[in-house]
């Protein structure tokens, strides 16, 4: 596995503001909104906004883990009424082997270098439910940096999903236009600059404005099938 788990601690502020984070959050909650379920994991879950987001919606139980133990003891200080462990995906399932109706899977592994393994490892904990989000098309600078070894067509995690006992409910690409031209002039004016200025530290009123103002052009995207974020929603089978 890349060894993200110093940066996963940094990126705390970046998970919150920025649009990319926030809209796949919005399309979680929108896809699992109708889905009964008792328990949910957010499996590679670095800061808790997701869980916080369910937790206000849903009287259920809420869990997560990341490989990062800093990221894991800050969880468990700010959202307390939640379960958290330190785990690897890449081989290592929740303690004791435990299932949760619902899984939830998102930005993980193209961050795992054997990506199959991790994929199956995930879904072994899924009893009912498990939707994936990773990202698709070309891999960027700035994608590397941050240790992806790989981006998806959306088809091999389908097919993986298959292998490993679910049916593919629902599934497509997001994030033509604006997230699509958003990584390309991210990754040409200066990714390292771009990288240092809005993925780690705090965010100022200028950086929240800027972020608020592409977020609310990224809407724009769930007009058109494609772009570079794929999401699966699958059910198990056997």
């Amino acid at each position: 596995m890349a060894d993200t788990t110093g940066v996963v601690a940094k990126w705390d502020a970046a998970h919150y503001y920025s649009p990319a984070p926030r809209h796949r959050r919005r399309l979680i909650l929108k896809w699992i909104a109708r889905l009964e379920f008792k328990d949910v994991l957010d499996a590679g879950c670095a800061q808790p906004y997701l869980l916080e987001e369910i937790a206000k919606r849903r009287q259920v139980r809420i869990y997560g883990c990341d490989v990062s133990e800093d990221v894991i003891a800050q969880n468990r200080r700010r959202l307390p009424q939640a379960e958290f462990e330190v785990v690897d995906l890449s081989g290592s399932p929740w303690p004791e082997g435990r299932r949760f109706d619902l899984v939830i899977c998102s930005e993980v592994i193209e961050h795992i270098e054997d990506w199959t393994k991790a994929l199956a490892n995930v879904a072994s904990m899924a009893a009912r439910h498990l939707l994936v989000t990773v990202p698709s098309g070309r891999v960027y600078a700035i994608d590397r940096h941050v240790g992806h070894f790989r981006h998806f067509r959306g088809e091999e995690v389908n097919r993986e999903l298959a292998r490993c006992g679910f049916r593919v409910i629902r599934a497509r690409h997001w994030g033509m236009p604006m997230h699509t031209l958003y990584k390309v002039l991210i990754n040409n004016i200066n990714p390292r600059a771009m990288y240092e200025t809005f993925a780690e530290g705090r965010y100022s009123f200028g950086k929240r404005a800027i972020a608020e103002a592409v977020y609310l052009m990224f809407f724009a995207n769930d007009l058109f099938r494609g772009g570079g974020q794929y999401l699966v929603l699958a059910e198990r089978v056997r």
